[in-house]
């Protein structure tokens, strides 16, 4: 097992210099009008969404000791954010919820006002964390959907015996979701000792995720829900306030905007811009100008924030950036980014069957099909532009890597920032050292809807070395390394080399 003071280690080495720790007396965000503010300046950002931050969804070991992301896993997720420029994420679309339909499964709500302390100290770790690394955090509550081992807000409902729909009317649940509210609110972090609704790395609190989408997505009509969902939103953002006055509360991509909008206890109007679904539905797929339009409808009223976006061409998304700068939106995030495991390589996800995958900073040929890299090196210029400051150098990738031998190859545990890796080997463990490999990449899935669909959830083997024969031992060592420099050589490891595994 890998010791907890080499992980921290590995991520004070070198590349991990370009972030500070944050003062304790830290702003925190503000509205100002139809702006965010930090301090006395506008808090304006571009990054992605996160979702594996808070909680692994994909790629689940069959014992579930990966649900709950480990400080190694957070760390270059934050740090390939920071490397982005981002300022901001927003984790997941919402709490687990326990539903009879996920035997075994870890979540974050096991039962009626019941929770898991193992998921919370998670999300402990993740707010100290996105602290040092000045990241600011949108946390989203509850989805609308019922996804698989995340599930929403029917399945909040079935914990009180509620039949689907009664989480927006029944007295009894919400007086439920009012307990998770106040539960969450007045945790003390077990890692750094804060109250979180004392700690500014709370960017906003958001009411849920796609309420707008609960109705369609049941085939119901939604006029018959959304005088439901708008009282319960109201009452809902009512009771944040008063719980956490110092945070901000973002709407769910709601209903009844003129309501959102016009009510004291909502600060951000949020925006969901997909061209794949937008086409999908008949409704307009250049994004700009159905940006820019959102935009005037809130102009000096409240702030917007694009808080998805993406499954778009290049170029769509190239004017939809440039249109949230221009027009003084407060930020945009891509969807979505998948963070390192701990056991090698990465997660993946595919994006609603379309030819877009998750991001993999700094982007790899896996990803060609959808433009990563071009799409991340956009963003990157434009998380720097819309704060006015000019795009800085490329940090060397940060820490060391971690050699693992796995079936009869290896995998590796990857460094933030690394665009490849070299691999060397020799007879003894003080060498002679012989380069056997570079340019190898640790992102290597290209059809991850195929992947997810064969219920993957072992990380594949990232390089074998043939040149081995079966019974000779040799020793090996990794360097991540990118255009600016590289990192010191992962500890060196022995291997005695196996006859090829027998297809499957």
């Amino acid at each position: 097992m890998r010791s907890p003071m080499l992980t921290l280690l590995a991520f004070m080495t070198a590349g991990s210099a370009g972030f500070s720790t944050v003062p304790d007396d830290r702003p925190f965000i503000t509205r100002q009008g139809d702006q965010l503010m930090e301090g006395e300046t506008p808090f304006r950002f571009f990054g992605l969404c996160a979702s594996t931050l808070n909680m692994n969804k994909e790629q689940i070991l069959p014992d579930w000791s990966n649900r709950w992301p480990d400080e190694f896993e957070m760390r270059s997720t934050l740090d390939h954010l920071r490397r982005l420029g981002a300022r901001a994420t927003r984790v997941g679309i919402g709490l687990s919820i326990a539903s009879p339909k996920d035997p075994g499964a870890q979540v974050h709500v096991t039962a009626r006002r019941t929770y898991n302390e193992e998921a919370f100290r998670a999300l402990d770790r993740l707010l100290a964390l996105a602290r040092e690394y000045d990241i600011r955090i949108i946390f989203p509550f509850i989805a609308s959907q019922s996804f698989k081992n995340t599930r929403g807000v029917d399945e909040f409902a079935a914990l009180a015996g509620q039949p689907p729909g009664a989480f927006w009317t029944d007295s009894g649940v919400k007086e439920d979701f009012k307990h998770l509210l106040s539960f969450v609110l007045n945790r003390r972090n077990t890692v750094n000792g804060r109250l979180y609704k004392d700690d500014s790395t709370i960017l906003a609190w958001q009411l849920g995720n796609e309420f707008d989408s609960y109705a369609p997505d049941r085939g119901f009509k939604p006029a018959d829900w959304t005088g439901a969902i708008r009282d319960w939103s109201l009452e809902m953002a009512a009771h944040l306030k008063a719980e956490a006055p110092r945070h901000l509360v973002m709407e769910a991509g709601g209903v009844d905007h003129a309501a959102l909008i016009a009510d004291p206890h909502i600060d951000i109007l949020s925006a969901h811009l997909y061209e794949y679904w937008a086409r999908f539905k008949g409704e307009p797929w250049d994004l700009a100008p159905v940006a820019r339009e959102r935009r005037e409808a809130l102009r000096g009223i409240k702030p917007l924030v694009v808080d998805e976006l993406g499954l778009a061409s290049y170029a769509n998304l190239r004017a939809l950036l440039e249109t949230i700068r221009e027009t003084g939106i407060s930020g945009g995030l891509l969807w979505g980014l998948r963070g390192h495991r701990r056991d090698g390589g990465w997660y993946y996800h595919n994006e609603g069957g379309t030819p877009v995958n998750s991001y993999h900073p700094p982007g790899f040929p896996a990803g060609h099909a959808y433009e990563e890299r071009r799409t991340l090196d956009l963003l990157r210029k434009e998380a720097w532009a819309i704060r006015g400051r000019p795009v800085p150098p490329i940090d060397q990738p940060t820490g060391t890597p971690e050699l693992l031998p796995l079936a009869d190859g290896f995998t590796w545990r990857g460094c933030a920032g690394a665009s490849a890796y070299r691999i060397e080997r020799a007879p003894t463990a003080d060498g002679p050292w012989q380069v056997l490999a570079t340019g190898l990449h640790d992102s290597v899935i290209a059809d991850v809807k195929a992947h997810e669909a064969a219920g993957a959830s072992a990380t594949p083997v990232l390089w074998h070395d043939e040149l081995a024969a079966p019974g000779e031992t040799w020793f090996y060592r990794l360097q991540a390394y990118n255009e600016t420099g590289a990192t010191p050589w992962s500890p060196v490891i022995p291997r005695t080399a196996q006859p090829p595994l027998p297809p499957r």
